[in-house]
């Protein structure tokens, strides 16, 4: 033997049923876990929740059954592009519950438009990206695979040499008009 090595005995029971007492120390030290494992050694902390479970000093899991009217409005809003969690609050239930659901009925949250950034030439540019069902990404892409517009937020400058090629990529024409006075 390598070292030395302080081996802690186990109390085995070779029956796991619960006894009246270990149930009322249940009880009585609920919902105190690392006290229950102190009286109860050889219960685990999964057996101990189960059986609190089972005596009903756990509550159960409030589950919502979805109506045709939730279901309906869930779509309304997703096609509107609404959010998981402004659909949560408008339906008064959980973001997870909202996610869960447009997975199992396959609904995909519509697109909202681009925000604006402030800078004109750079906002048009992303917005018809957008009409014409283009990703910023794949703008970014067709124009040399730099992240350009994906980048782009106030304060930030994009060159006129890119604003100029997204133009011509999207199908529009960049000319200057001036104002003589």
């Amino acid at each position: 033997m390598h070292g030395n090595f302080i081996r802690r005995a186990r109390i085995v029971r070779r029956d796991e049923t619960w006894t009246f007492t270990e149930s009322e120390v249940l009880r009585r030290h609920w919902p105190d876990v690392e006290a229950l494992r102190r009286v109860l050694p050889h219960r685990t902390k999964r057996a101990i929740r189960n059986m609190a479970k089972r005596c009903g000093l756990v509550p159960d899991k409030v589950q919502n059954v979805w109506t045709g009217a939730q279901d309906k409005k869930l779509r309304q809003m997703a096609g509107e592009g609404a959010t998981r969690k402004e659909m949560a609050a408008e339906l008064s239930l959980t973001v997870g519950q909202i996610a869960n659901r447009l997975l199992y009925r396959r609904i995909n949250i519509a697109k909202r438009p681009p925000k604006s950034y402030g800078e004109p030439l750079v906002d048009e540019v992303r917005r018809r990206a957008f009409a014409l069902n283009i990703s910023v990404a794949e703008l970014d892409r067709s124009l040399g695979g730099r992240h350009i517009f994906q980048r782009a937020w106030k304060g930030r400058p994009i060159g006129a040499v890119h604003i100029h090629r997204a133009v011509k990529a999207l199908g529009g024409v960049l000319k200057v008009e001036w104002i003589d006075q």
